[in-house]
């Protein structure tokens, strides 16, 4: 029986990879018209950061947001800095998850912009995903075998 059940749980971290494994956090640079910016904060696999708690962080000061706010239902969220310098934003979902893009403004009118990713996206490439599982399989079923031969020697010393 036990048996079966290790075989059904590894049948389905195979055919369902996608949710047995973490995935990390995407921040994109969607648009901007004049000063405003829209960003697009989504997970690795494509599915938006539905909600996510944004705080943006202006160059004047690093450890106090400039505001608070919730990207829409489609990972989106707008802002407008009033200020030159590096701009931090971050957002998390309050699962653990947590993204963070730098834009820097350029100019006094607000309308060149450098972006870029401060977090790592924790995207695995496919083959140490592919090892990892196997890994993660293989492990699963040493622990059910020793468990097992741990239960007939317990069994065959209480006679």
């Amino acid at each position: 029986m036990k048996y079966w059940c290790v075989l059904a749980v590894s049948a389905l971290v195979l055919i369902f990879p996608n949710t047995a494994f973490p995935h990390g956090v995407e921040v994109s640079d969607v648009t901007g018209q004049g000063r405003v910016r829209t960003l697009r904060f989504s997970y690795t696999d494509g599915t938006s950061m539905l909600f996510a708690k944004i705080k943006v962080f202006p160059p004047s000061s690093s450890d106090a947001p400039a505001q608070e706010s919730i990207a829409d239902r489609d990972g989106y969220f707008s802002f407008v800095p009033f200020e030159g310098g590096d701009w931090r934003l971050t957002a998390e979902d309050g699962m653990g998850h947590r993204g963070e893009i730098l834009i820097t403004v350029d100019d006094e009118a607000g309308t060149a912009f450098t972006v870029q990713n401060t977090v790592p996206s924790n995207k695995l490439s496919a083959p140490i995903a592919i090892v990892l599982g196997l890994s993660l399989i293989l492990n699963v079923f040493a622990l059910w075998y020793f468990a097992g031969l741990r239960k007939k020697g317990a069994g065959e010393n209480a006679y």
